[in-house]
């Protein structure tokens, strides 16, 4: 049982999923929160009957949104030091937790990134969404000196430290992946990739299904990347968050 990390769980309209996810995951944690991001259905009250902490967006206020709010309720009410992130719908498996607090707990990295593509074979994503994934792959490499092979992957593993530049003004609200990877390196901290398998989800839906969505995500995160790299400011905000800390 993991005792020295915090799960988040940010859950958008999960009721039907949420009970299997969060049984599961309890048998490898102990500490879970899930953030309910203004669910329509009754995602906030079967968390709540399975015994978790629960925070809940009055509206649905987008999945980086619902991330800042689990690592700010974590932070203030949980004193462990690491934290996961963690999918709502069933597709992460929890046997890899303790592989993603490996590097934080032997302090050879301040982030974790759970690859898929580390794994052996390639999972199973629709062509575009592979063709992004890979470009954005290539993108983050490029920007931040260091092969990052998934770039946009939701189990991410991160000590205090990372926790508050995540609870801060700095963190996207929307969709935040590669542009989150070129910021932590431009503040110094140490990125590190492990592997993982993940599972089809068991709801149908994407945060990029459609054809605006994805469009907007391409263009804001493009332009995000490029804004975060340009800083020079980055490393003077990182100490300014740890002398208050």
């Amino acid at each position: 049982m993991i005792e020295d990390a915090v799960i988040i769980v940010p859950a958008f309209n999960e009721g039907a999923v949420i009970e299997d996810t969060l049984a599961e995951l309890k048998k490898f944690a102990s500490r879970v929160i899930v953030v309910n991001d203004g669910s329509r259905d009754d995602t906030a009250a079967k968390a709540k009957k399975a015994g978790v902490f629960v925070a809940s967006h009055c509206a649905n206020l987008g999945y980086g949104a619902a991330l800042k709010t689990g690592f700010t309720a974590g932070l203030r009410y949980f004193k462990e030091p690491f934290f996961i992130t963690f999918d709502a719908d069933f597709q992460h498996d929890p046997s890899y937790l303790e592989s993603l607090l490996g590097p934080l707990r032997r302090r050879e990295a301040d982030y974790v990134i759970g690859s898929r593509f580390l794994a052996g074979e390639a999972p199973a994503l629709p062509l575009a969404r592979k063709i992004g994934s890979r470009v954005f792959s290539i993108a983050t490499s490029a920007l931040i000196g260091q092969k990052i092979t998934d770039p946009t992957s939701g189990m991410l593993a991160l000590g205090r430290k990372v926790a508050r530049v995540f609870a801060g003004q700095l963190f996207p609200l929307d969709f935040p992946d590669a542009d989150v990877l070129v910021m932590l390196s431009r503040m110094g901290y140490r990125i590190k990739e492990e592997a993982v398998e993940m599972r089809p989800a068991r709801r149908p839906g994407s945060m990029h299904a459609g054809i605006l969505r994805p469009m907007y995500y391409i263009a804001k995160m493009s332009v995000s990347m490029v804004h975060f790299a340009l800083r020079r400011d980055l490393k003077e905000q990182r100490r300014e968050m740890e002398s208050v800390s």
